[in-house]
């Protein structure tokens, strides 16, 4: 994976006013850290942000270079990034300083590749249950994604994370975390006019039809 280059600035004004007047000015808030560093306050360029994630994504390794300094920036990935709840712009971002030869964790979307036989011929729906999950490695060894041919998978049929191990070493979520399922259609039971018509799982309808006319035996029986 490429190093992209970002260069920041310190600031010395906290708080969210100044957080405000920075973003109106075109620049970003951001802290950097790393183990055993003093978290140093940022700003970087706001469009430069914007076009780093679009085109690179959030696990992109980030040569960070702060004002000031001479011998070459850190080499940093995004550890969290805030966005506004209401339009989505970016609000603040933390760098993480890491080393290149150390392992780390990282979630990675997990994405499904083919129509499943189930919704194919089936009428299925493929559910997707789980839309990310955590890799350790090396931090250049970061996939943009996992993708995960899901082709195979007839009615009632599933992918768990073990499964998906197989596919990808580097994976540590749960083995047992459902990632995708294919579940049967539905069917529509013909409404009686003046009600709405009800939506049901079309395997329940003999058990529930026998059961009903046990019981209307039953009452021509008393009857009797």
């Amino acid at each position: 994976m490429a190093q992209i280059a970002l260069k920041g600035e310190h600031r010395t004004g906290l708080g969210k006013q100044v957080a405000k007047h920075l973003r109106r000015s075109g620049l970003l808030p951001a802290v950097v850290y790393g183990v055993g560093e003093a978290p140093i306050p940022i700003a970087v360029k706001m469009r430069e942000m914007e076009t780093l994630l679009h085109t690179s994504g959030r696990n992109a390794i980030v040569n960070l270079t702060l004002d000031g300094e001479e011998n070459g920036g850190r080499i940093t990935l995004m550890k969290e990034i805030q966005h506004h709840p209401i339009d989505g712009g970016l609000l603040h971002v933390d760098f993480q300083h890491i080393s290149l030869t150390q392992k780390i964790r990282r979630e990675v979307p997990v994405v499904a590749v083919g129509i499943p036989v189930g919704v194919r011929s089936e009428g299925g729906i493929l559910e997707h249950s789980l839309h990310t999950v955590e890799v350790e490695c090396l931090p250049a060894e970061i996939p943009e994604k996992i993708e995960v041919d899901v082709t195979g998978l007839g009615i009632n049929k599933s992918l768990h994370i073990r499964d998906l191990m197989g596919v990808d070493s580097r994976i540590v979520t749960d083995p047992e975390r459902l990632v995708f399922l294919v579940v049967p259609p539905t069917v529509i039971k013909e409404a009686v006019p003046g009600e709405a018509p009800v939506a049901e799982e079309e395997v329940k309808e003999p058990e529930l039809s026998v059961e009903r006319g046990k019981k209307e035996e039953e009452g021509e029986e008393e009857e009797k």
